[in-house]
């Protein structure tokens, strides 16, 4: 679960409130991998960065075991970014526990303006966006109860948590296809489900739909998620019109439109896996920087965006690779690079 930051932070927290006419040098919006880390190393360049966020730790928090991250051959997402706050805390960062609304340039064109939802604005000097992606989630029963208990966003972190299980894929993007090779590699048995047809990469589709513990359904959607302590199962229904009961097969399940009772099909599972796409977080800028055709932010090398003063780091960029190391080191880069423009050319 995602944590809210007056909680693990409290007094201290609610009581950092800033003038609206002070201007900071550094302001990064995000208290992720990305942002946190960016927070250490500004403060250890005598930026005085103030980090806005409404939660702390982001995606991570939802990822129950993480074994890829140096110096830490298994560890607990929400563990990993309790860590990432007390290197913080040791830094005497100044946090703010606030949802961002908008951001816009400073007056004169100088600096950036920000905006939240309960009207309060900050200036900055410099600013850092790294406020991540979000999953496009089900939005059904059960999807946010057993988050973290047997629901996963992320197959890279958490397939292998699923050796030889049952498990349910939800897809058929490149991203569910490659969750079921994944899963499959790993001896898993896998119900692929997609609400339309399989539209991954050719190439994909032909190593896994010929694996005979793969059961593909087309043109079904999910209905709820159950279970007990952890994910026991996940119901499904047919939506192709074509009167059938639910096929499992490489070529899709058939059954009826109208999804009632009758032609629902519950599929016993220890996982499931929500492979239908990212949204990044970045509506809050506006039309001050360019976003590539997915809405994540373009930098260069250096966490630039093109515009002068403004940085972004981490999941919400078009980096590639969507992982916590990769999101922690952008944010150590953005904030060199902010400290070089504070110093040579703000």
């Amino acid at each position: 679960m995602v944590k809210s930051l007056s909680g693990l932070i409290g007094k201290r927290w609610i009581s950092n409130y800033h003038e609206v006419t002070k201007m900071h040098k550094l302001i990064i919006i995000g208290a992720g991998p990305a942002g946190m880390t960016a927070g250490v190393y500004a403060a250890r360049k005598g930026l005085a960065p103030l980090v806005i966020s409404e939660d702390i730790g982001g995606q991570a928090n939802w990822t129950k075991n993480v074994e890829n991250y140096m110096g830490f051959t298994d560890i607990g997402g929400s563990e990993l970014m309790d860590r990432f706050k007390e290197h913080m805390d040791a830094q005497r960062l100044t946090y703010e526990a606030r949802r961002v609304k908008a951001i816009r340039r400073g007056e004169n064109g100088v600096g950036f303006v920000i905006q939240c939802d309960d009207g309060r604005e900050y200036q900055t000097r410099a600013l850092i966006i790294a406020t991540g992606k979000r999953p496009r989630m089900l939005h059904v029963p059960g999807e946010a109860e057993f988050r973290g208990k047997g629901v996963s966003y992320c197959a890279t972190c958490d397939a292998p948590l699923f050796r030889n299980a049952d498990t349910a894929v939800i897809g058929g993007g490149n991203s569910g296809a490659q969750a079921a090779y994944d899963l499959l590699q790993l001896g898993a048995d896998v119900h692929l489900i997609t609400n339309e047809n399989i539209t991954a990469d050719r190439a994909l589709v032909e190593k896994i739909s010929a694996h005979p513990k793969l059961k593909i359904y087309e043109k079904h959607q999910v209905r709820r998620i159950d279970g007990g302590a952890m994910v026991e199962g996940i119901t499904i229904a047919d939506t192709s019109g074509t009167g059938g009961t639910g096929g499992a097969d490489s070529t899709g399940g058939v059954g009826g439109p109208d999804a009632t009772a009758a032609t629902e099909i519950r599929l016993p599972v220890a996982g499931v896996f929500v492979e239908i796409g990212l949204e990044p977080n970045s509506q809050i800028l506006g039309d001050i920087s360019q976003l590539n055709d997915d809405r994540e932010i373009r930098v260069d090398c250096q966490c630039r965006t093109g515009i002068d003063g403004l940085f972004a780091a981490g999941d919400v960029t078009d980096v590639y690779g969507k992982q916590i190391i990769i999101a922690a080191s952008e944010g150590a880069k953005a904030a060199l690079a902010a400290s070089e423009y504070l110093l040579y050319k703000a």
